[in-house]
């Protein structure tokens, strides 16, 4: 379902009484290009798996997760270290460049690997407010494309940490009227599974690996 204007406002009448810097701006297509583990640029439609930058404890790539307390839609989670996840493909705001850039919005699309029992959308948003502990979790049934006010919650940014390793930013400028609301992405336990939230501290850092197979050629395999 669609977030409506009035969501909008909602979420930021929160995230206002928080200490979240605020900003507005607007993506900027020359910024420069992320790259992946082997130095190349990150293509928009190509999957790639997201990986932690911590080896060891800080676990491994990003997958959909079903919490018991409600499987759907399903979460952003982390998988153990040493194993990648399930593979995600990006998608610019501006549909007309073929290359992820840094402060750019995008949308982040999981590429499902199986059968799915929830019907819904694989595309990170924000929402699922915990009221007990004060945070967005990242989840799923976002909304690919038509950037505005109603698709908000769907676009996050990414920001350079190192030579390889970025971090998500959840601060969408692709509503002009909107206010752009700046948190980054960290990871937390919701008391079942390490999911993604926003986060008024530092963003947690992963890199990205190319899938060698395409999309269409994962998900063909998956139905066979």
């Amino acid at each position: 379902m669609k977030t409506t204007t009035a969501s909008v406002f909602l979420l930021f009448i929160i995230f206002s009484i928080t200490p979240s810097s605020f900003s507005f701006g607007v993506a900027n297509t020359t910024n420069d290009p992320v790259l992946d583990s082997d130095g190349n640029e990150v293509q928009t439609g190509t999957p790639y798996y997201v990986v932690s930058s911590i080896w060891g404890a800080g676990g491994g790539g990003l997958a959909l997760g079903r919490p018991s307390r409600k499987p759907c839609p399903e979460v952003v989670t982390q998988r153990r270290s040493g194993d990648d996840g399930i593979p995600v493909i990006f998608s610019n705001s501006d549909s007309n460049d073929g290359v992820v850039r840094l402060s750019s919005d995008i949308n982040i699309e999981f590429v499902t690997l199986r059968p799915r029992l929830c019907p819904t959308t694989t595309v990170w948003k924000v929402d699922d407010y915990d009221h007990s502990a004060g945070k967005w979790w990242v989840i799923t049934n976002g909304v690919k494309g038509n950037p505005g006010a109603n698709t908000l919650t769907s676009w996050f940014r990414i920001e350079k940490v190192s030579d390889i390793a970025y971090k998500f930013k959840y601060c969408p400028a692709v509503c002009e009227t909107c206010p752009a609301l700046c948190n980054e992405v960290w990871k937390d336990s919701d008391g079942e599974m390490p999911r993604l939230v926003l986060s008024t501290g530092n963003g947690w850092p992963f890199y990205f690996r190319k899938v060698e197979k395409s999309a269409m050629e994962i998900q063909q395999v998956v139905h066979i």
